[in-house]
């Protein structure tokens, strides 16, 4: 991992087929899409040149590999978000999309007079790279650094080779630095029957629904394990209420938007439901061979929790920790047992997460 000023860079530690993880200042980080070589040591020297901002003497590179059919990547920055990223891409001989309206800041690069054989080109939300065979020894392709002005918990882009014949199939060598903002979590200030109030990043939150249990003293520890992302040491805690009517609770975030809401739900005995239609991406959470004990689960809308009683001193049901990729003012969502039987209720720690819009 290097680190320049306070931009600091992926430290890639593993590749499992077309997915790598690494850690990026303590934060997970995750790219899936089509990949080609990785060097996970440190040792690579393809960033070591004036097209690179900053250049890095040896780092950890994962090649990304583009085809004719525009392959998909996907960066997760888990449990924050991350400012301002920084992709290095080494021996580009694609053109590289971005969502449309994302904005691209070329930092530096390969220049050519008039596109010369190796201009690197940042053209609205595409990095443009041009195919170059060069003489022996030297580089090959385009080389250069961009940023991505914002803040961003996941980046989507598309891969597709400037070329014909050939394999058709274009590696470009990539490391992505950047500024870890950790994401804040509710301050639930009070509490009047079915109803709380709280603060997040200066917005006013605010559920309704059947509620039980609150701490609003910072003092609940349920949030305290690898099952979320991210931990929390000690933190307010809203306990959500299940019933076999299928509860249903409103979350309002008054007078702003909050970007790529993160739920933790620690003892999930329940299927929790948002409306038809909406992401939910799973950070993290309780896994177990084959949907054992305590597997924590999203499919489609729902987070599936498993209602489990455990020895004396052990956690009960599922935990985990969920995004909703958006921007929001508002959710709802129902909560509905796992279970018959006993009580038929079902009790949740819930904490909200994410960052004003």
């Amino acid at each position: 991992m290097a680190t320049t000023l306070s931009l600091m860079f992926v430290d890639w530690k593993s590749r499992d087929g077309n997915a790598a993880e690494g850690s990026l200042d303590g934060v997970t980080v995750r790219i899936a899409g089509r990949l080609g070589t990785t060097i996970l040591d440190g040792s690579a020297p393809v960033f070591n040149s004036p097209a690179f901002t900053p250049p890095l003497p040896a780092s950890d590179m994962i090649e990304i590999v583009g085809e004719p059919d525009n392959n998909e990547f996907t960066v997760d920055f888990l449990g924050a978000m991350v400012q301002d990223p920084v992709f290095h891409l080494g021996s580009l001989g694609s053109t590289l999309t971005f969502p449309a309206g994302t904005p691209v800041t070329r930092l530096s690069g390969d220049t050519g007079t008039n596109g010369g054989p190796r201009d690197f080109k940042v053209v609205d939300n595409q990095v443009i790279g041009k195919p170059f065979q060069p003489p022996p020894g030297e580089p090959t392709d385009s080389s250069g650094s961009v940023r991505l002005p914002g803040k961003f918990n996941s980046i989507t882009f598309n891969l597709k080779p400037n070329f014909v014949g050939g394999s058709n199939v274009d590696g470009v060598a990539l490391q992505i630095g950047g500024t870890v903002l950790q994401i804040p979590f509710t301050d639930w200030k009070s509490r009047d029957g079915n109803a709380a109030e709280g603060s997040l990043d200066g917005v006013t939150v605010r559920i309704a629904g059947r509620l039980g249990t609150t701490i609003l003293d910072g003092s609940a520890p349920v949030f305290n394990s690898p099952a979320f992302t991210p931990p929390l040491p000690a933190s307010d805690m809203i306990e959500i209420v299940g019933e076999p009517d299928n509860n249903e609770f409103t979350v309002d975030f008054l007078g702003a938007m909050v970007q790529d809401p993160v739920f933790h739900l620690g003892s999930l005995g329940s299927t929790l439901t948002f409306p038809a239609g909406t992401p939910v991406t799973p950070l993290s959470g309780d896994t177990g061979t084959n949907g054992g004990p305590r597997d924590f689960k999203a499919e489609d809308n729902q987070v599936i929790g498993k209602p489990f009683q455990p020895p004396p001193g052990e956690p009960t049901d599922s935990s985990g920790s969920v995004r909703l990729p958006g921007k929001f003012n508002s959710i709802t969502f129902n909560l509905k047992p796992n279970f018959v039987g006993g009580s038929n209720v079902d009790g949740v720690a819930l904490q909200i997460g994410g960052v004003r819009s």
